[in-house]
């Protein structure tokens, strides 16, 4: 259980480099879907930053996917929060 922390983690990284990829070839004129999925990985995003957290308040576990899973989670919804922020404006 101890590294889907670290998997989903690399889930949304990986969207995000895809779908960055397909807003470049389109110019940034991507289409609404391209947007829905940016904000579903922002919610998976969150979804695995929580599981890291209940991972690494169990016991007798060994720390390093979770830590990998809250850092690359954590990083990637601030990255993301800052990135919906910016684009409001």
């Amino acid at each position: 259980m101890g590294i889907l922390s670290a998997v989903v983690g690399l889930l949304v990284v990986c969207g995000f480099i895809t779908l960055s990829v397909i807003s470049g070839i389109h110019g940034g004129e991507a289409s609404l879907l391209i947007g829905i999925a940016g904000i579903l990985l922002f919610f998976i995003g969150l979804f695995g930053f929580i599981l890291s957290y209940r991972e690494l308040k169990q016991r007798d576990i060994y720390y390093r996917f979770p830590m990998i899973g809250i850092i690359t989670n954590g990083i990637m919804l601030i990255f993301l929060l800052v990135l919906y922020i910016l684009g409001l404006y």
